[in-house]
């Protein structure tokens, strides 16, 4: 059995990526994965501008860039991992995918509407890291453009980050542990992710380190401010269904919708 580590430093998030990639798609498996890009979809239907230029920043391996680009998009991905962006780079032939880090990205064009699907913003710890990535990607809309961006609920984080988790799976086996449960907004949840993946007749062992900030409703609202971008709407995500408003304690995730 071979072992490998993800050695915790200030690019946590790209060190934990790197570490994973090669298992990434197997391991992220969602079930509710179409449901949720539809969610986007309905967003920038309703509140865009009508535009179909997107960037999908935090690809990952491109899974929901290349989902975005089946509903009609013209699409571009970036994402903080080399690893990641070289397995998307595999999956869509055509598509600019760019390696970047959401606080400090070039500009890689002027779009329509620019999404950050799931942890991405998860990874940045304070609240200054999190104002450049909203200055970041004010920098890449278009006139009329929206920025939709998800965030998980304090709620979220007490139920499913910072307990253990285990998933038996065929070929492989994973056991989630994390802590502690947050009981105020903008904590720091602290998560470690072991998995076993056959291998032949061995089995491989990886161990990578999540650091996660719960960015509160209030705290999200003030650095779009800050960052020159205008709150459009705020959304919740409550048992699978988006509703009208968010609910930081019963629901899972709040989506929001900014522009310039």
């Amino acid at each position: 059995m071979s072992t490998e580590t993800a050695d915790p430093d200030f690019h946590h998030a790209r060190t934990a990526y790197e570490t994973v990639a090669a298992d990434y798609d197997v391991l992220a498996v969602d079930p509710l994965f179409s449901r949720w890009v539809s969610f986007y979809h309905e967003l920038i239907e309703k509140y865009g501008s009508g535009g179909r230029i997107l960037l999908d920043v935090g690809c990952g391996t491109g899974n929901s860039t290349l989902a975005f680009r089946d509903l009609g998009y013209e699409v571009a991905g970036c994402d903080l991992s080399p690893s990641m962006i070289e397995r998307a780079r595999t999956k869509g032939s055509g598509i600019p995918f760019t390696v970047g880090d959401v606080r400090d990205l070039p500009v890689l064009g002027s779009f329509d509407a620019v999404t950050c699907m799931s942890e991405p913003l998860s990874y940045l710890t304070d609240d200054e890291q999190l104002e450049r990535a909203f200055r970041s990607v004010a920098r890449q809309l278009a006139d009329g453009g929206i920025f939709v961006f998800d965030m998980n609920t304090l709620g979220s984080y007490q139920r499913a980050y910072a307990v253990t988790r285990i998933v038996d799976q065929d070929g492989h086996f994973d056991v989630w542990q994390g802590g502690p449960a947050p009981v105020e907004p903008d904590a720091v949840v602290d998560v470690t992710h072991t998995y076993f993946r056959r291998t032949g007749e061995d089995w491989r062992r990886v161990t990578s380190r999540h650091v996660y900030r719960h960015h509160s409703d209030a705290t999200v609202r003030r650095l779009l401010t800050a960052a020159g971008l205008r709150l459009v709407a705020a959304h919740g995500l409550t048992a699978g269904e988006l509703t009208d408003s968010g609910d930081e304690i019963r629901g899972r995730k709040i989506l929001y919708v900014a522009s310039r």
